[in-house]
Order: C-alpha cells, then sequence, then structure tokens
C-alpha cells in the first residue's frame, strides 16, 4: 500500500502546486511530474491487478517456445541507460546455445523488468548484476544476484 500511497500523494500534492503555480515554467515542470507519477502510479495498480489474477488463478497464461537469452539481451537493453546511470555493470553467464523454455513472454518479460528495477533502485552504486542461466537436468535455471546497497546479497532464483 506504502508504494500506491506514495505516488498519489505526490500526484495530489502537485496538482494543488499547479493551481498556485506562478508562471508557465513552474506550470510545466509540475505537469512533468505528474506525468511522471501518474505513469508510475499506473504500472503499481496494473501490477497489482495482474497479481490479484495470478494469486485466483484467473491469469491467462499463453505457453510458447521463448528464448531465455533473446528475453534477457532485451530486458538489459531496456535498462541500459538505468544500469549506467548507476555505474552498474551486467556480467550474463549462459550457456553458447540457445536456452528455450515453453513459458509466455509477456508475464516472463514483466517479472524481469520487476527484478531489474528492483537491482536499479537497491543495489550498490559501481558493483556488478550477475545474471546466470544454465540449463540443469532438463529445466531452465536464472538466476539474478547483486550486492544491494544495506551490503546483504540478494539473490533471486527462477
Amino acid at each position: 500500500s506504502h508504494d500506491i500511497k506514495t505516488p498519489l500523494t505526490s500526484i495530489i500534492n502537485y496538482v494543488d502546486l499547479l493551481q498556485k503555480a506562478e508562471n508557465q515554467a513552474q506550470a510545466e515542470e509540475y505537469v512533468q511530474v505528474l506525468d511522471r507519477q501518474s505513469q508510475r502510479l499506473k504500472k503499481l495498480i496494473e501490477d497489482l491487478v495482474e497479481a490479484s489474477k495470478a494469486s485466483s488463478g484467473s491469469l491467462a497464461v499463453n505457453l510458447l517456445p521463448c528464448d531465455i537469452k533473446v528475453l534477457l539481451s532485451q530486458t538489459l537493453g531496456e535498462f541500459e541507460d538505468r544500469l549506467s546511470s548507476k555505474n552498474l555493470s551486467a556480467v550474463i553467464n549462459s550457456p553458447e546455445n540457445s536456452v528455450v523454455i515453453m513459458a509466455d513472454g509477456r508475464h516472463l518479460w514483466r517479472i524481469f523488468d520487476n527484478l531489474m528495477g528492483n537491482i536499479c533502485k537497491y543495489a550498490l552504486y559501481g558493483t556488478r548484476v550477475y545474471i546466470d542461466v544454465k540449463n540443469e537436468l532438463g529445466r531452465a535455471v536464472i538466476t539474478f544476484r547483486n550486492i544491494c546497497r544495506n551490503r546483504y546479497c540478494c539473490t533471486l532464483e527462477l
């Protein structure tokens, strides 16, 4: 609830500031903040709805062959600027050949997006982010690891 309340409170406060803006430049700055915070709130609400559907078992899943290495490459491309701004370098360890699984690429992308978003938020500045892809006994194992700002190691294995 805190994650949802934060952008909502910001939107409410900036609407008030916008109503009291003294000049056009100030108003434009407030509109940019409103746009950014409303997009953030929209994404949080979409994630909440998806999580609710997943927990109730009513989430539609369209299983298709999905190349993990391609999806990870696309994910890192999306996060290139954010990783760079935190001086984080991604280190990917994966087999040379493709790692294809049956998955819903859209849902798997959201998982990768969430994990990388958390890495960008909480990783210690100037450290490495390790992403390992393994094929263990016919199953794909994907591990995200990084050093958090509080010096604890964060690891998630899918």
